[in-house]
């Protein structure tokens, strides 16, 4: 149950779903301060919130088993079956009370107003659109990658922050795409980027690999947004950038292990993973073999 200044908190929109239960959440980005986005698991016995709203859009799904869920959205009730995988979506600012029959496994979404609306000035040439509730729907590109957020999360910690900026970004689209008012206005990019632009982001991202990468740091210094970015590198170099910039990671620390000067764990911070044994588990998925063993083959 929340007490009278949580309730008072919810009213005014200035608030998290941390605030909206009694217990914390089992996994959250809250220290990690993702860029425009949120991240938390919940583990919930059956029961009901209070009336509320948010000040982010907010995405529902289901990690655990199938329940019952009545809905309350601007005093219209809506019912449904929220099986494994379901996606619930809430615009921001819109109240809303929520009840369910059973234990539930939750991951929350929160998207920032700024996320949405950089991403629909680029697609749509207007920051006038409204995005759509939805009680439950089924989506799998969702589904992913929140799964995928949440496996960063959890593994990575802080390292997880290239990974999330990306993952924002094209679900932020997505969104857009699929549950706006505006989705046939939404035009995309074909390509990839050009040559020039190309080597300058690789050649910044071999200049910082030390150093924690931001999405918004490179896309900054090409000049172009995040989602034309992302889009164009993947179509580039065939991975995202995530996946590029780790591989690189791995490829530096390969030149330090041959010259045998650091230590393991030196030459986890010298290549920018974020302690050794993200380091250990990067290279050993990529190359077959441990940073130990690898002087060995």
């Amino acid at each position: 149950m929340l007490n009278s200044s949580q309730q008072q908190t919810l009213a005014n929109g200035e608030n998290t779903f941390s605030q909206l239960f009694s217990k914390p959440p089992m996994l959250s980005s809250g220290r990690i301060m993702w860029s425009e986005m949120s991240l938390e698991q919940h583990y919930l016995p059956s029961g009901e919130t209070p009336e509320y709203s948010l000040e982010q859009f907010a995405i529902t799904i289901n990690l655990g088993q199938s329940l019952q869920v009545e809905r309350t959205l601007d005093r219209h009730l809506q019912t449904g079956l929220m099986f494994t995988g379901a996606v619930g979506l809430c615009p921001m600012y819109t109240s809303q009370a929520i009840r369910w029959d059973r234990d539930a496994n939750v991951l929350f979404l929160n998207l920032e107003h700024e996320l949405l609306t950089r991403n629909a000035i680029e697609l749509l040439d207007t920051d006038q659109y409204e995005m759509l509730p939805h009680l439950i729907t089924q989506d799998a590109l969702i589904y992913q990658i929140g799964l995928g957020l949440k496996a960063q999360l959890k593994t990575n910690g802080s390292g997880s922050r290239l990974y999330a900026e990306s993952a924002a970004t094209f679900l932020a689209v997505h969104l857009l795409q699929n549950y706006s008012n505006r989705q046939s206005s939404i035009r995309g990019y074909a390509g990839s980027l050009p040559q020039q632009q190309l080597k300058k982001a690789v050649d910044y991202i071999q200049d910082n690999l030390a150093q924690e990468i931001y999405l918004d740091a490179i896309a900054n210094y090409l000049g172009i947004s995040r989602y034309y970015f992302c889009r164009l590198f993947k179509q580039s170099t065939s991975l995202s950038l995530h996946q590029y910039v780790i591989q690189q990671r791995v490829e530096r620390a390969k030149q330090l292990l041959l010259q045998g000067k650091m230590s393991i764990a030196d030459i986890a911070q010298a290549c920018g993973f974020s302690h050794q044994s993200h380091l250990h588990r990067h290279f050993k998925r990529l190359t077959g073999v441990t940073p130990k063993n690898f002087l060995n083959f």
